[in-house]
């Protein structure tokens, strides 16, 4: 039963309310608020436990839902590694399974939430969409007034305080703002969506996060491709940005300069450390308090962070781990793929081609706090679950008037 949010002209108050409008203040303060921590205390106390009260209705509307499980099982088999950790901590397994605790509400009420008002889901993320790019505005307005040239590399306003991982949150709604330009009919919208997607792709651009130049192309040029009214214009577009995507891969990669971009080849050494690490616990990992790793002169290696996310998840949890990660990015990409195919609607598919293009080069483990992973990875798995919501609620909705033979 749909819950309305205002009856004879008057809101209700009501939990569905409560936890649509806190959840736009949550994504909005990813570039609202400039420290981490006030976000992840008003994310723990303002939406994770008013929704627990929303968990039943939520997990009655996820169904069977082969993504959420998947979700689940990954988490649960991640924590449960934690026992054959070398330094195993009972304190910081607590923090790890309040962790994905966290994440597992923050996808059921976006689940709760559109499977009252799919409109009102959408609504919060274009709402979000705006807030990035009016942030990124700001960002680099700030930026040229701050520092004389040669500047540093940019990072945006907001809790993340890294150039990489910066392009990767900015990147996102720069693609989302790009695809609402798409699909506005309104002309006044279309040319304001456009324009908060030039000022993040700038942004991303003065990052100098190559990562986040690849990923933010590549999706563009997916999206301007499979979007359903394309033309040869927006079909070029997408061919010159993929074409540009190419060749700055290639240029990282030093097949057309040398030397090899350095921060790539600052990765290999990474990569090959962590899957050394592997090869001692091929199965099942070597559980996922990692073990720290020290430099002959004592300091702590960068091998401890595994620039890939696929490559974390070995370490870890093994091939076992690895498999449950492939279910979820195989279980996203096949629901995306329905949507392209049914409703011509390829935003899906685009935000997992970005995000996974940014998880090769610079994430490590995906329970954290609040940080870009929640927006390149979690918000994307946490869409597509409230559109499956809502599209098998109207499936079902539509057997239920089905006259009997």
């Amino acid at each position: 039963m749909r819950v309305p949010f205002t009856r004879n002209g008057r809101a209700l108050l009501n939990l569905p309310g409560y936890l649509a409008l806190v959840y736009t203040l949550f994504l909005t303060g990813f570039f609202l608020i400039q420290n981490a921590v006030d976000l992840y205390k008003f994310y723990s106390v303002a939406l994770f436990l008013p929704g627990l009260f929303a968990l039943r209705p939520a997990l009655a509307k996820t169904g069977r839902n082969t993504l959420f499980y998947a979700i689940l099982a990954y988490l649960v088999y991640m924590l449960l590694t934690s026992f054959w950790s070398v330094d195993f901590s009972a304190s910081e397994l607590f923090d790890d399974a309040r962790l994905a605790a966290y994440i597992l509400v923050f996808l059921l009420i976006a689940v709760l939430i559109s499977a009252q008002d799919r409109k009102l889901f959408e609504n919060i993320i274009r709402l979000t969409a705006v807030c990035a790019g009016l942030a990124a505005v700001v960002s680099i307005a700030l930026w040229y007034t701050k520092y004389p040239a040669p500047r540093p590399r940019l990072t945006g306003i907001g809790i993340i305080d890294n150039p990489n991982p910066s392009a990767f949150a900015y990147g996102f709604f720069a693609i989302l703002n790009g695809y609402y330009a798409l699909q506005s009919g309104w002309p006044g919208g279309r040319m304001i969506f456009f324009s908060l997607c030039t000022m993040l792709l700038f942004l991303v651009l003065l990052t100098g996060s190559n990562t986040g130049i690849l990923a933010t192309a590549s999706a563009i040029a997916l999206l301007l491709v499979l979007h359903q009214h394309s033309h040869k214009l927006l079909l070029a577009g997408g061919v010159l940005a993929g074409v540009a995507a190419v060749l700055y891969l290639l240029w990282s990669l030093g097949l057309l300069s040398s030397p090899v971009d350095a921060g790539f080849s600052q990765r290999l050494p990474v990569w090959h450390t962590v899957l050394n690490q592997w090869l001692a616990a091929p199965v099942f990992g070597n559980g996922y308090q990692a073990e720290l790793l020290l430099t002959p002169a004592g300091d702590r290696d960068i091998a401890n962070w595994a620039h890939n996310a696929l490559l974390a998840t070995l370490r870890d949890g093994g091939i076992t781990g690895l498999i449950l990660h492939l279910l979820v990015l195989g279980s996203a990409a096949r629901a995306a793929a329905r949507f392209t195919a049914e409703y011509r609607d390829p935003i899906y598919l685009v935000l997992l081609l970005f995000g996974f293009i940014c998880m090769t080069a610079d994430t490590n483990q995906l329970i954290t706090r609040p940080m870009e992973l929640w927006i390149i990875f979690w918000l994307p798995l946490a869409m597509i679950l409230a559109r499956e919501t809502a599209r098998s609620g109207r499936s079902f909705s539509r057997q239920a008037v089905q006259p009997d033979d």
